[in-house]
């Protein structure tokens, strides 16, 4: 036990011990999102492939959407600080052998993306069970109260990590410092490393268990269907589940398509698309400061339902802009940026509200699988159906959609009644007990 955790090891929540958890996970994600835009870069030169890059990012995706179901029952039987050591200890592993492979320098150039692209492959699967694990924490180290300030400031931080700091200094360190990649990969290595130290070190609260009888100990499948079964059986919680599904169709084609948008639609160069990346990254933060210093909704699934529509309003602005006009598309996606941590914060702290512990991990797996698996579905959709149809339209029949989906759930599903569910659990949930 550690000295900034020896007086709580009687309580039931370690905010502290989980919030220097974090830093060493923004520590190593500072580290990935440095690599990984180096990596990115590394195939655009070597390959100049679209499709390559395409390829690349499923790669990284569809392990980890395959995997989560699994990961998460395992999650509920491991322990979560072993798991999240380990994986970090194995990325490290995997990425030290990708290193060896660049040194050996035996290896032609395509061979090498060959090699890159199949042990992403593995650190995906890791990815999966790492991911599962580090959901799950809040909710067992964090008393409700914090939730929405907590996960504001992950968010934050994770904002300013992944959208602004990994890729500047990513660039910083190929272009001006003229560093290889093979180079690149040791800051991986360390990040992953320092990720453990504060990982072994701090206080997890155990998680009571069910006792379950004869007829109840039965297979992995079981498990995986009873976070399927609780996510049915618990009102609001799937239609909530299908709001964020909708969200990410019928958003994620804003994103991927901003460049076409810009160039095609507008005609601007690189500098309109920086300046309304730029929008929507500042509206990202800004939003995420807000959710950090303010304790959110009273009623998170109005936060969620109201974030939700204002996002789709500011891409509606994005879409009905005039022609040439990048200033009113900025306004439009910063308010899409800006919402976006309203709803996923207050969308977090109904899950971790109403999940019971013991179940926490299978439940999350599901939750993750359920809402992002249709986001590659609105990569490829919405590319093929841009060929054939023009931007705008599909961009506002996407608005429209995700409008429809929002009002649908909202007032002909139980999601509102999701909040009778926090106020019940809060009053049955089975408390952590101290290891």
């Amino acid at each position: 036990m550690t000295e900034f955790n020896k007086n709580e090891e009687k309580t039931d929540t370690n905010v502290r011990g989980y919030l220097v958890f974090l830093v060493g996970q923004w520590i190593s994600m500072f580290g990935s999102n440095v690599v990984g835009f180096s990596i990115i870069w590394f195939l655009t030169v070597t390959t100049g492939s679209t499709f390559v890059l395409g390829l690349a990012t499923f790669l990284n995706f569809a392990p980890f959407i395959i995997a989560t179901p699994v990961a998460g029952v395992f999650i509920d039987r491991w322990s979560r600080k072993k798991v999240i050591a380990f994986v970090d200890f194995m990325q490290a592993f995997f990425t030290v052998v990708l290193i060896g492979f660049f040194l050996m320098d035996v290896f032609s150039p395509l061979e090498l993306v060959a090699i890159l692209l199949t042990l992403n492959t593995i650190r995906a699967l890791f990815g999966a069970f790492h991911t599962s694990a580090v959901d799950t924490l809040l909710p067992i180290m964090v008393p409700k109260k914090h939730y929405s300030r907590i996960n504001g400031i992950n968010y934050l931080v994770n904002g300013i990590i992944g959208g602004i700091a990994g890729p500047i200094i990513g660039a910083y360190t190929l272009e001006v410092l003229l560093i290889p990649l093979k180079t690149i990969l040791w800051l991986d290595v360390i990040t992953f490393l320092v990720a453990i130290l504060p990982t072994v070190l701090i206080y997890f609260p155990k998680v009571k268990k069910r006792v379950l009888d004869e007829k109840e100990k039965t297979s992995f499948k079981s498990e995986f269907s009873e976070g399927m079964k609780f996510i049915k059986e618990t009102p609001g919680l799937f239609a909530l589940l299908f709001v964020f599904a909708g969200a990410n169709l019928f958003m994620t084609p804003f994103y991927i398509q901003l460049p076409l948008f810009v160039t095609a639609i507008h005609l601007g160069g690189a500098s309109q698309l920086a300046f309304l990346l730029t929008a929507q990254q500042s509206g990202m933060l800004i939003g995420s400061i807000v959710m950090s210093t303010w304790k959110g909704f009273e009623n998170h699934a109005k936060g969620v339902a109201l974030a939700l529509f204002m996002g789709y309003f500011g891409f509606a602005i994005m879409v009905s802009a005039p022609f040439g006009y990048f200033a009113l598309i900025g306004i439009g996606l910063f308010i899409a940026g800006f919402t976006l941590p309203a709803a996923n914060v207050s969308s977090e702290a109904i899950w971790a509200s109403t999940v019971p512990q013991e179940i926490l991990g299978r439940v999350y797996a599901v939750r993750r699988t359920l809402a992002q698996i249709t986001a590659p579905l609105a990569m490829l959709l919405s590319g093929i159906i841009a060929e054939f149809i023009n931007l705008s339209l599909v961009l506002l029949v996407c608005t429209v959609c995700g409008l429809l989906v929002l009002g649908y759930s909202w007032f002909f599903t139980k999601l509102p009644e999701v909040e009778k569910m926090i106020e019940i659990n809060e009053k049955t949930k089975i408390q952590p007990t101290p290891s």
